[in-house]
């Protein structure tokens, strides 16, 4: 399940996820989107929401010129990487869409 609360104002610390061998990686998606687009997939530590919790981690897809702020993951942010492959799948038409040709601004505001 995505974690769908703005997670700048929590996060802790974040890590760039490597997929550097296309013959045995076991989310075909999100290594193909880092290798031949410029992509990449961060997990994020993020501030636990009581005192008492630990922290979260969580994953998002990004643009490979990444500035930083999470809020401009292209995907949700997903406690799995294979709940993040699933989105990619299921999304990959979209969000090669958005990346070769912008996203249109139009579109999201109208809907």
């Amino acid at each position: 399940m995505s974690d769908h609360r703005s997670i700048s104002q929590a996060l802790l610390g974040s890590r760039e996820i490597r997929f550097n061998n296309r013959q045995e990686s076991i989310y075909p998606n999100l290594m193909r989107f880092c290798l031949d687009f410029k992509f990449k997939v961060l997990q994020l530590l993020l501030s636990p929401e009581s005192e008492t919790a630990a922290p979260r981690r969580v994953v998002v897809l990004t643009k490979a010129d990444f500035s930083g702020d999470p809020d401009f993951a292209i995907t949700p942010a997903f406690s799995e990487l294979e709940q993040l492959e699933h989105y990619v799948c299921d999304n990959q038409v979209d969000i090669l869409h958005d990346y070769l040709f912008g996203v249109d601004e139009a579109a999201n505001q109208a809907g």
